[in-house]
């Protein structure tokens, strides 16, 4: 349990870790704002625990949160297994944009090929205690992300692949007008 307590603990300062101050983030149009509740469309809509366990050939739990705290990650049935949060973003500049506004990322930023998608990146920092995999999918004004996390001992090509299938996924699943929440 202390293991999975730590997976959970570095997926979310993985998470806070891509967030940047609101000072650097172009304000939202309040007449765009929707309580979770009403929103009619989510990541996890187009992702399930048994594709997910399909992608990385283990089994995963689905947590989709709660309608005030709407949520899309999938941690492992076994402890030791990789956790993936997934997360999005409505944004009026382009990937490139969007990941500048964040700052210095750690690891290799490597631009990807994700049929369907106008830009894609992985982040790969791969260090002794763990893999940090961050994936970024843009689809017109829509920018996804999958933020993976395993603790040694993983296999670094296998956390990848199954975070370029999920960014994929998030492609083929977006909503067919990507250009506008």
């Amino acid at each position: 349990m202390r293991a999975h307590a730590i997976v959970v603990a570095v997926l979310a300062a993985v998470a806070l870790a891509g967030c940047s101050s609101s000072d650097d983030i172009p304000a939202a149009d309040p007449s765009q704002a929707a309580s979770p509740a009403d929103v009619g469309w989510s990541p996890c809509d187009g992702l399930d625990a048994a594709t997910v366990s399909r992608f990385i050939g283990e089994e995963m739990n689905e947590d989709t949160g709660t309608a005030d705290q709407p949520r899309c990650t999938f941690t492992p049935v076994v402890e030791g297994g990789p956790a993936f949060d997934v997360n999005y973003l409505w944004f009026d500049g382009g990937l490139t944009e969007a990941l500048d506004s964040m700052g210095t990322v750690p690891g290799t930023v490597t631009d990807i090929d994700v049929r369907g998608a106008d830009a894609a990146r992985l982040v790969v920092h791969a260090r002794r205690p763990a893999i940090l995999v961050t994936g970024f999918v843009q689809s017109g004004g829509l920018v996804q992300s999958v933020n993976t996390v395993q603790l040694r001992p993983y296999d670094e090509r296998t956390v990848v692949a199954a975070t370029r299938r999920l960014l994929e996924t998030l492609v083929r699943e977006a909503p067919a007008d990507s250009s506008a929440p």
